[in-house]
């Protein structure tokens, strides 16, 4: 039985939470939160800006400048004064600071008074703007604010920015399973199509020009969740490079915020217990769910590819050939369907039936051709030579993570050691180096090294790229093991 006390939320400051919204300007005020929460928290939202009273203030302005809304206001058709205008938005901004949906917020870095959305208010106006279906949206938005929100964070030192990139990145897995399930339901879809032997031209067609055009292409390529991942592991490594002291407050406000943490945490580091949980979603998205979306997109134009083809070979409709002549045999009487059964044989006879070429995944070859004849294989010293420099081309650069590791644990030895630091004097060092954060992100170079990206840059004969420094775990047991 769950002992945990029940928390209330209809408790002050949200005892009349909801009463902005039960008013006859009720829509006019959800549109004002849904606007709200794209300009603080939405995709492309300007974490550099305060919420400030002038900028609420100019959200709503604008949102009475809508003709549907206006009325919500004011009289249809009478002129309103900016005098009036202003006072309305300056008592729209009292109730909602009344109610409870922003908070009175002092901005750490130069201690000027801000206002911010409450955690209530935050998650109701999240869901207006999410039911807000006038715009394509893509699901790597939630991507996109748990990267904001941790660069929030590091700018600001708000631990609610650090636990809104928990709740983001909580969300990916979750669209993209959504996704999935989109997949999977049109290829229900066109198999119940099919048994009624009917093409979805429909679904397939709004496929293609809304929901891919708009979304999965961009979503696929240009918003790929890929695209944000490295920049997330990057900011979360400096989330938990900072100084102790700076970790030891940000726990302490995170444990006040959420108490919920404590139970999860079992005595480590809030901060640093969220940094892997944001991280760890984040890979299961980018390195699980999302090939499986790609395999069900990939399912589905593959499986209305094929119907769509038998439909074409099987074609019985008024203008084809096909067509003309079965309802041309099913006018006449089975004389004529016999005199023309035969003087189509006749035609046919003389016919040989083909696959085209471009249907089969092999091509028509003519068996009666002369095979080229085979020079004999000659075993010596040079054809020997020959084949160990080819296979010495073929594995001069094939690194693997493992070769890699072991490469770079030797100078990690001493201390830490930056990229710029090591030696590139022949193309296989510099090839280490070019793959050296690769190889220490990845799932057993976590376990020997860390990676953690400098402000400066690095250049060398080869290429020039970001400086990170690399600095040995001291729990690592062992080198990798070679294969």
């Amino acid at each position: 039985m769950d002992t945990r006390p029940v928390v209330q939320f209809f408790a002050p400051p949200r005892e009349h939470f909801f009463r902005p919204l039960v008013h006859d300007n009720r829509e006019l005020c959800a549109v004002v939160l849904r606007h709200l929460h794209e300009r603080v928290h939405g995709a492309n939202a300007d974490y550099a800006e305060a919420l400030t009273r002038e900028v609420v203030l100019e959200v709503i302005l604008r949102t009475l400048t809508d003709p549907a809304l206006r009325p919500l206001a004011f009289d249809e058709g009478r002129a309103v004064p900016a005098e009036e205008e202003r006072s309305y938005a300056g008592e729209l901004l009292r109730k909602l600071k009344e109610h409870g949906w922003l908070d009175d917020y002092r901005d750490p870095i130069d201690l000027r008074p801000t206002l911010k959305l409450s955690r209530a208010g935050k998650a109701f106006s999240e869901t207006f703007a999410n039911l807000d279906d006038s715009r394509a949206k893509t699901r790597q938005r939630n991507m996109r604010s748990a990267r904001k929100a941790l660069a929030a964070f590091l700018a600001t030192r708000d631990p609610d920015e650090l636990l809104d990139a928990h709740e983001f990145a909580s969300r990916v897995v979750q669209d993209l399973q959504d996704d999935i399930e989109y997949f999977r339901n049109l290829i229900q879809s066109l198999t119940r199509e099919a048994l009624e032997q009917k093409v979805a031209w429909g679904e397939f067609n709004e496929f293609i020009e809304k929901r891919f055009a708009r979304e999965y292409a961009v979503r696929l390529v240009a918003d790929s969740a890929e695209r944000h991942r490295g920049q997330i592991v990057e900011t979360l490594d400096a989330v938990r490079a900072l100084a102790d002291d700076l970790r030891i407050q940000t726990d302490a406000n995170l444990l006040q915020l959420a108490p919920w943490l404590e139970r999860e945490v079992q005595d480590r580091s809030p901060t640093l217990w969220l940094a892997d949980r944001i991280e760890s979603m984040v890979e299961a998205a980018c390195g699980l769910k999302l090939p499986m979306l790609r395999s069900e997109m990939n399912n589905y134009v593959r499986r209305f590819t094929s119907l769509l083809r038998q439909a074409l070979s099987l074609d019985y409709g008024a203008e084809s050939a096909l067509g003309r002549t079965m309802a041309w045999l099913k006018d006449r009487p089975a004389s004529a369907h016999d005199l023309l059964l035969d003087a189509l044989a006749e035609r046919l006879a003389t016919s040989e039936v083909r696959l085209p070429g471009g249907v089969l995944r092999w091509t028509v070859r003519d068996r009666e051709a002369a095979q080229a004849e085979q020079a004999p294989l000659v075993v010596d010293d040079k054809s020997r030579l020959n084949a160990a420099l080819r296979r010495a081309e073929a594995e001069a650069f094939a690194f693997s993570d493992q070769d890699v590791l072991r490469g770079l644990l030797p100078y990690l030895a001493n201390g830490p050691v930056t990229l710029a630091a090591l030696p590139v004097a022949t193309a296989a060092d510099a090839v280490r180096v070019l793959h050296a954060v690769g190889a220490a992100r990845s799932t057993e170079g976590r376990r020997l090294m860390r990676a953690r990206k400098t402000a400066d840059q690095m250049h060398n004969a080869f290429f020039r790229a970001d400086n990170y420094e690399l600095e040995a775990d001291a729990q690592a047991s062992q080198p990798p093991p070679s294969h």
